[in-house]
């Protein structure tokens, strides 16, 4: 398994084996990233494993924001899903918010529903216009809540259409590398990557 871009596995905290052990130590936490990245990877790329680092990169605590994200998985160059961390201490109440990128003209096509539309079909999602300049325009942010009901199944109905996630996955690989090898954590993904084959494994026939 290739380890980034020539740098120490050890120079960027992200991609430390001590921030994967971090995130690890708390089982429930971890299980809930892995299901979110693996997701996102099988909706992504045919053969995951192939492109980990060459197409998709992923750091694991990251200071990003101050420190307030559990990680961040990267196509190319532009970040395609985050979550926050739910356990911040300034804040009153837990939030599991998660940032999903997909392709807008997919998701406008596949819903017959104009972005502005959005909303009113789906009202436990936030949809937003992503501002990253690698998208090209073609990419929108939706937010869940993971504990919310009502959230998480409007995403899982919304998700199910892999061409939301793989349009946006293809206009990024074709961009060529990403500058984020520095920071891919190879202990996270190899977890992340298992998780995934034992999924397929377990999946009926």
């Amino acid at each position: 398994m290739s380890t980034g871009d020539g740098n120490s596995e050890n120079e960027y905290p992200s991609a430390s084996e001590e921030n994967f052990r971090e995130l690890a130590s708390d089982e429930d936490v971890l299980i809930i990233c892995l299901d979110l990245v693996a997701l996102y990877l099988d909706l992504a790329f045919d053969d995951p494993a192939s492109g980990e680092v060459e197409r998709w990169t992923l750091s694991c605590l990251p200071a990003t924001d101050r420190g307030r994200r559990l990680f961040t998985l990267n196509i190319g160059p532009m970040e395609v899903l985050h979550v926050e961390n739910p356990f911040i201490e300034d804040r009153d109440i837990d939030v599991w918010s998660v940032s999903v990128y997909v392709s807008r003209a997919a998701l406008e096509s596949r819903t017959g529903k104009t972005f502005d539309e959005l909303t009113s079909q789906f009202p436990n999602l936030r949809f937003h216009r992503s501002q990253l300049a690698s998208a090209e325009g073609d990419a929108v942010v939706i937010r869940i809540n993971l504990l919310d009901d009502a959230s998480n199944e409007q995403f899982v109905a919304l998700i199910d259409d892999a061409e939301l996630v793989r349009r946006l996955a293809d206009r990024l690989v074709a961009k060529g590398k990403g500058s984020y090898g520095r920071y891919h954590n190879r202990w996270f993904a190899e977890a992340v990557l298992d998780h995934l084959r034992e999924a397929w494994d377990e999946a009926p026939e």
